[in-house]
């Protein structure tokens, strides 16, 4: 068990005129080594969730549990080593371009670090990395963050989250606002991160990236979870009524079934299983 969410209720205000129940009995569990999908329409509860996972906001009831860290409305039964959990839970807000502040790149990304505890060299030297990871080299150290392009900017403030090393890292719609090569570039480099053991959480409205890099998903309305699956068997359904889109692979594979295609959408992962499918019920087979 990685992260796990049981009964968890959340009221934004409460017992004010604002009082909004933004979460009604969460229940989902999150196994390490995943790269899970966190979906649903806008205001549905997933950012909530979110600060839940890394404990900026704790239930009103219900309990959520990161491995040894247990986030609980009672300030007594709450877990204390709070730095370890922040160390442990990388997490990148939607434009997190927005968070940098030091004078250089280097120093922005080497502060998570020392803020940890590290050592200025050892701090510098997780810094490099990370940001070698995001594709900034040498030439951007010294640089002010300020000075950046947006898509640098954006790099240069994931690179700061990479620095820590942390075993899970939650991403709320880290496309946003990217051009299409920049999406392509950024979702590469998540896959990396994943692939080197790192546990990720794709908040996204985006089911293309979904079906691209997620093994699982989960979908959120209206505060609760509607469904815990993969990809696949997801978009299977009509998911419209939860106001996503199909991706694009799987609405052109429904467009051939409906001229006599008879695709296997469960067999898609790629526009090359759809490339292939179509080829070979263009020869007759099937």
């Amino acid at each position: 068990m990685a992260i796990r969410f049981d009964s968890v209720f959340y009221v934004y205000s409460p017992k004010s005129p604002l009082e909004h129940p933004a979460l009604k009995g969460v229940d989902f569990e999150i196994k390490e080594g995943s790269f899970t999908a966190l979906v649903g329409r806008t205001g549905c509860g997933k950012s909530t969730i979110v600060q839940h996972i890394n404990a900026l906001l704790n239930p009103t009831s219900g309990q959520v549990t990161v491995e040894d860290f247990v986030n609980v409305s009672e300030k007594k039964k709450r877990s204390k080593n709070l730095k370890d959990l922040r160390k442990k839970v990388g997490l990148v807000f939607q434009f997190p371009e927005y968070q940098l502040f030091e004078e250089t790149v280097e120093k922005d990304v080497a502060f998570g670090p020392k803020n940890f505890g590290a050592k200025p060299e050892e701090a510098l030297e997780a810094a490099h990395k990370a940001l070698e990871e995001v594709g900034l080299g040498p030439e951007f150290y010294s640089r002010s963050p300020f000075e950046c392009s947006g898509g640098e900017k954006r790099r240069a403030a994931i690179a700061g989250v990479l620095a820590l090393r942390p075993k899970y890292l939650v991403v709320d719609e880290p496309t946003a606002g990217l051009d299409p090569l920049g999406a392509k570039e950024m979702m590469s480099l998540f896959k990396k991160v994943h692939e080197e053991g790192t546990s990720v959480v794709l908040v996204t409205h985006d089911m293309s990236l979904v079906l691209d890099y997620c093994d699982s998903v989960i979908v959120i309305d209206n505060g609760k979870v509607a469904k815990q699956t993969t990809p696949q068997d997801l978009f299977q359904e009509d998911i419209e009524r939860y106001s996503l889109d199909s991706p694009h692979l799987f609405s052109l594979a429904r467009a051939c079934n409906e001229h006599g295609a008879n695709i296997d959408l469960l067999s898609l992962h790629s526009p090359e299983d759809l490339a292939k499918a179509i080829a070979r019920w263009k020869q007759g087979g099937r």
